[in-house]
């Protein structure tokens, strides 16, 4: 646990009519708590108030003391007797020390202060924040989530700190920031990445991306064809911190960094995430027109480039601060940081839901206790089995911040991403996509039944997604004659198109077409190559 909050400075100061000598020890004392010299500080204390009988400023020397024992009775007992709660108009002393214990996890003890504050107060409304999330701890606290954290290991993590973890669509790269000590007292902020290879992580390398100045919090389009991250004080930087722009260039190299000008404002812009279906670049500003300090906002990505970025809304944002958002490769779950919804005090993470990718984002879930506490929890992010999360902590470790992973509760899991959904968001548009296990009688155009699961997935991802259309590609080997090929490729294309549209996809989102043998992706003089010839698959139209 924390160290006590020193709260001595916060409670408004009176004027006494006590000796410069008595005033100069009682600021020694107060020196003395500041670096931890309880025992003697207590000493101290005991003696001024046995000198100055009715002088009350010590008891809350010894408030100070006793709450930062961890000594909660007499901290409070030493409190009280300062604070005259029958004869002072002002609840913010009481309201200071009700913070101490929620600010340390002591909810109940937070909790009855926060009422007598709101008791004291003319304005009650401003303490229920403070009084729902101590509600809410309490009920958590008896109600625990499991939560079995792991440490990713020497290949991720050093002594130094590792924060800011970012996984792929695909779950096989893992991006990271890590300060660096490159002088005594000097500190840099590089990018390292780690690949996943035969289910384990691969030492960490740093990227090509980074330069002499610092650089953090990155992410990559599903696709892995755009990289967007966050760097401050840049010489064509618009604001504190902007957000920064690569393209993956033909070669597999990124290219050189490009102010997202677009986006970025005379404020402060980090911590983007694209939304899987690349739609949407999302991130957090405190720019004007906000609902707090630190929002999360979107810009929608055209062909014309990033659009103007709207706020996402009372829903997500509150009059708090907000961070960390990151989208789940399903499209439906996005996951964030918030210290304004409901919740534990300081930062706690959550996760809203939505039907499908055009309709609006679903009331925040608090991930639970343990999960989330008295202290800041930010920065999680997700792999594509929609349970297995990662998060940044000094708990335990090779040094300071490591990252870990742990399993999500199963009511805070995203759905899991199946291959074909995967095959799609790391694509770009254009691209052919095969529906391999969409199979037909031979030499026909009637579908073997096991074909109908993937096209179900199919169906349940264009249903979750109406924005996309499809054109649906039938193809043939070359055995048989031209004119044969390319009426049975076309009668196989409308199989799929028919079997679409009679299970509620529009047809105004669908095309097909046959094109016979005319556009082979292997060879046609071996079988193996004839039948990857043989398949159905589409295209997602821009």
């Amino acid at each position: 646990m924390r160290k006590i909050s020193f709260i001595l400075f916060l409670v408004p100061l009176v004027m006494f009519s006590q000796s410069q000598r008595d005033q100069k020890k009682y600021n020694n004392i107060v020196e003395l708590i500041k670096q931890n010299e309880l025992e003697l500080a207590k000493q101290e204390s005991y003696k001024l108030l046995k000198k100055n009988k009715d002088w009350k400023k010590p008891h809350l020397l010894l408030s100070n003391i006793f709450l930062k024992e961890q000594n909660y009775e007499k901290g409070v007992e030493e409190f009280f007797k300062y604070y005259n709660i029958n004869s002072q108009k002002s609840s913010f002393p009481v309201f200071q020390l009700a913070e101490v214990f929620y600010k340390e996890g002591v909810y109940l003890e937070a909790l009855k202060y926060f009422n007598i504050s709101a008791n004291l107060s003319e304005e009650e409304n401003k303490y229920s924040h403070y009084i729902n999330n101590c509600r809410f701890a309490i009920d958590a606290m008896e109600n625990p989530v499991k939560f079995d954290f792991k440490n990713m290991g020497k290949n991720i993590n050093t002594e130094n700190a590792e924060y800011l973890p970012f996984i792929s669509a695909d779950g096989n790269e893992f991006i990271f920031t890590r300060l660096l000590e490159f002088e005594e007292g000097m500190f840099q902020e590089d990018f390292y990445k780690s690949e996943k290879i035969n289910g384990d992580w691969i030492e960490s390398l740093p990227m090509e991306i980074n330069t002499i100045q610092n650089e953090g919090s990155v992410t990559v389009s599903a696709d892995g064809s755009f990289l967007i991250y966050t760097a401050c004080n840049r010489e064509d930087g618009k604001g504190r911190c902007d957000l920064y722009l690569c393209v993956k260039q033909e070669n597999g190299k990124w290219s050189k960094s490009e102010n997202v000008s677009n986006i970025n404002s005379r404020d402060w812009e980090s911590q983007a995430c694209f939304s899987p279906d690349l739609r949407y670049v999302y991130f957090v500003s405190d720019r004007r027109g906000g609902y707090g300090g630190d929002d999360i906002w979107r810009s929608e990505i055209t062909r014309f480039g990033f659009s103007s970025p709207e706020n996402l809304g009372l829903t997500i944002n509150t009059k708090e601060d907000e961070m960390s958002p990151f989208f789940h490769p399903d499209n439906l779950t996005f996951y964030f940081a918030s210290e304004g919804h409901t919740g534990m005090g300081d930062f706690d993470l959550f996760v809203s839901r939505r039907l499908h990718s055009d309709t609006f984002w679903g009331i925040p879930e608090n991930l639970g206790y343990p999960i989330n506490s008295h202290n800041t929890e930010n920065s999680l992010v997700v792999s594509n089995d929609g349970k297995t999360a990662y998060f940044v902590s000094d708990k335990s470790g090779y040094g300071k911040e490591d990252i870990f992973s742990f399993q999500l509760p199963e009511d805070k899991r995203s759905t899991k991403i199946s291959e074909l959904e995967l095959e799609i968001i790391t694509q770009n548009n254009g691209n052919e996509i095969i529906l391999k296990n969409v199979l037909f009688e031979t030499d026909s155009y009637e579908l073997v039944e096991t074909s109908f699961i993937e096209l179900n997935t199919l169906i349940n991802y264009l249903k979750k997604n109406p924005q996309i259309k499809i054109h649906i590609e039938g193809h043939t080997d070359n055995i048989s004659d031209d004119k044969h090929n390319l009426i049975l490729s076309d009668n196989r294309a409308a199989k799929v198109y028919g079997y679409l549209v009679d299970r509620g996809v529009s047809s105004e989102r669908l095309s097909y077409k046959g094109y016979g043998e005319s556009k082979p992706i292997s060879t046609n003089k071996t079988d193996q190559g004839r039948r990857q010839n043989r398949r159905t698959s589409f295209i997602i139209i821009p």
